[in-house]
């Protein structure tokens, strides 16, 4: 069985979409303006209708996918599709123009049941549906990354432009075909285009005027494509206006945040310098951040996605500490899980010289300065990816310096007591560990007896 997502369908749906509107175009074009088609145009149509042939064909060998379940079953992938879509399907690829004196005997019709295969248009929807659920990653294996091209609103937007300019061209032919008098002396191009011009006016509901209906079939005909053009003025009003609300809707977001924040200090009173650092916060937040909340998407994912997104955006960040290289793997992989971010403003101090440890820190973007408290000594300079704090993991002693942001920063934080919690689990490595803390402090009371 064919897969539903898999690519080759996928391009074999968009090459039967494309043969699907050339029929949605030029059926009505032909019912309007008869005209005795070439050899060469002919065979282009045979060929599509046996490209319509061979999807019915293979619409019988393609798997469903019903509540995200892969059906396989061909009794029941059949069953559905004589459901659904196979009259539709069978209709627009049956060649009606080959018994065209059967037709003719017996219905008195020939030419007009090739109307028949303006049906086929209607799987348009679905086609748009398996696109849109691909672009959504309906299937993780096999799927067009359309949506890291294309923004799922734009792309229904683009799709509501193909159907509402198919129509308008219906509905433009559907009034030549009511007004055989209409610019009777023009040529057809002429007729098409001042027909195509009512019938956009009249959809959008401008309507000028100046072509009117002069007999009751046009001018019921008339109201009824007033009435669908309201709907579709409304539609396309609602659709551009969500869409221009949703281009950068995180900004949007920003924004209402930076409002509240100002109306806080405001209320507060706050003095100009800190009220500066508060919206300094923000502001390079949203810069380094886009708005984006680490926490809120964090929670809501599940712990096994949870986990190898962590793995992902984190381990490299582990592996430069010395007692991480040789741990195992099921330890790095609950270290990361446990890392909490944080930001730092330039000019704010981490931790002071002298202070009780609580965390060990990883530096994702910026730099920080390690500063010597009684002196004022720059001993070093931390950049994007650098570590710093990491006694506080494995001893009890004090920090030994300041470290202070140089610029905003972006730390993942890694809690002591967590740590703790951590090792239990890992008896082997704990050993390591007190082995590490036992051979650093000879070697700081070495230091001491030294001088």
């Amino acid at each position: 069985m064919i897969h539903p997502n898999s690519p080759y369908k996928r391009i074999w749906d968009l090459f039967v979409f494309i043969c699907i509107t050339y029929f949605a175009i030029e059926v009505p074009l032909r019912l309007v303006f008869p005209h005795k088609l070439s050899v060469g145009v002919t065979h282009f149509e045979r060929a599509i209708q046996i490209i319509f042939g061979i999807d019915l064909i293979l619409n019988f060998f393609t798997a469903i996918l019903k509540d995200r379940l892969l059906i396989q079953n061909k009794k029941i992938v059949a069953k559905s599709y004589f459901k659904t879509w196979f009259l539709i399907d069978f209709l627009s690829a049956f060649p009606f123009d080959l018994f065209g004196g059967f037709f003719f005997q017996y219905f008195g019709v020939t030419d007009s049941l090739k109307i028949l295969r303006l049906l086929r248009s209607v799987r348009v929807f679905e086609l748009f549906k398996s696109l849109r659920m691909l672009a959504l990653g309906a299937d993780s294996e096999d799927r067009f990354k359309l949506l890291d091209v294309i923004n799922p609103m734009t792309f229904r937007l683009i799709f509501f432009v193909y159907w509402t300019s198919l129509f308008a061209h219906w509905v433009a032919c559907g009034w030549i075909h009511l007004s055989p008098e209409f610019l009777i002396d023009k040529d057809m191009t002429t007729r098409y285009i001042r027909a195509l011009y009512w019938s956009v006016t009249t959809l959008t509901t401008i309507g000028y005027g100046d072509i009117t209906p002069t007999t009751n079939p046009q001018t019921i005909y008339t109201m009824g494509v007033m009435i669908l053009g309201v709907g579709i003025y409304g539609y396309v009003i609602g659709n551009i206006a969500t869409l221009l609300s949703n281009l950068d809707i995180s900004r949007v977001t920003f924004q209402e945040k930076l409002n509240t924040i100002n109306s806080f200090i405001k209320y507060k009173k706050l003095p100009p310098q800190l009220a500066n650092r508060i919206r300094s916060y923000y502001i390079n937040l949203w810069e380094n951040k886009h708005g984006i909340d680490e926490t809120e998407i964090w929670d809501q994912l599940p712990s096994g996605i949870k986990i190898d997104v962590s793995m992902f955006l984190h381990n490299h960040l582990i592996s430069v500490v010395p007692f991480f290289k040789h741990a195992p793997e099921e330890l790095k992989r609950e270290v990361v899980l446990e890392l909490k971010p944080a930001f730092y403003m330039k000019g704010d101090v981490i931790f002071r010289e002298g202070d009780v440890p609580h965390n060990m820190y990883f530096l994702s973007k910026g730099h920080v300065e390690v500063i010597k408290e009684k002196t004022g000594e720059l001993l070093a300079t931390l950049n994007s990816g650098s570590f710093f704090g990491e006694m506080s993991l494995i001893d009890d002693s004090l920090r030994t310096a300041t470290i202070k942001a140089g610029s905003f920063c972006d730390v993942y934080t890694l809690n002591r007591d967590v740590f703790t919690e951590i090792l239990k689990h890992h008896p082997s490595f704990a050993s390591h560990i007190k082995t590490i803390a036992l051979e650093r402090k000879k070697h700081q009371s070495a230091l001491g007896s030294h001088e």
